[in-house]
């Protein structure tokens, strides 16, 4: 196992609402999971902790065996981790380009030829990556944000909604993509969504609601049948 969530509950402080009661799941690497839920469900905020980004009110989780307590986050979110959420953290006024090298340790030695491949990759030709993220069109900008998140080659790729953080794009493009990264470097995808066609691109599919996590089904199984 790559990642486990142990009964994890979230709190929110404000308005002491419990989202996330007693999750608990294990992730293996060279998989694809979903998550699915209706709006408000609490799936954003599971992939939040589990990118590092809050904290559990209680429970554990654990990458690699090591809880994510007391582990240098830092580290985990720069290095371990990859994720496009609905909110964007990008900076409107730099490149394509600019944008992959500011999130990869020690950009200078790997060369502008490694980011130029990444991007293209995407669908990024290399006049595209020198124009700035506000210049580009949607579809292009959302490109990046999927060059972006597996630019630090993360164990596990976090995808909120990609229905609405990758709307320009062809969902059955962004799946396979996924997938292929997923199977051929052994990394482990989660997605979130509200919609039911996701279900057809993962290995496991989960459900979110009421604040529980229920195992819905196993394509892997069924392909073997």
């Amino acid at each position: 196992m790559i990642l486990s969530l142990k009964n994890i509950v979230y709190t929110y402080k404000k308005s002491k609402v419990t989202v996330l009661n007693g999750i608990t799941i294990d992730c293996s690497p060279g998989k694809v999971y979903g998550i699915l839920g209706k709006a408000g469900a609490g799936k954003t905020t599971l992939l939040a902790l589990i990118a590092g980004l809050d904290k559990v009110s209680s429970g554990e989780i654990f990458y690699k065996k090591d809880n994510l307590k007391e582990i240098d986050r830092d580290h985990y979110r720069l290095q371990e981790i990859g994720s496009i959420f609905q909110q964007y953290n990008v900076l409107a006024n730099e490149t394509a380009l600019t944008t992959l090298k500011l999130c990869t340790t020690n950009s200078a030695a790997k060369g502008n030829a490694y980011f130029y491949e990444a991007l293209k990759k995407v669908g990024i030709d290399e006049k595209v990556a020198n124009l700035k993220i506000k210049k580009l069109s949607v579809s292009n900008q959302q490109r990046v944000y999927l060059a972006k998140a597996i630019i630090n080659d993360p164990e596990i790729v976090l995808i909120d909604e990609p229905f609405e953080s990758l709307s320009e794009l062809s969902l059955a493009m962004v799946m396979e993509y996924i997938r292929i990264y997923a199977k051929n470097e052994n990394k482990c995808i989660i997605i979130s969504s509200q919609s039911k066609s996701i279900a057809a691109y993962v290995d496991e599919l989960w459900g979110l609601n009421g604040g529980k996590l229920s195992f819905i089904k196993d394509n892997v199984e069924q392909e073997k049948i």
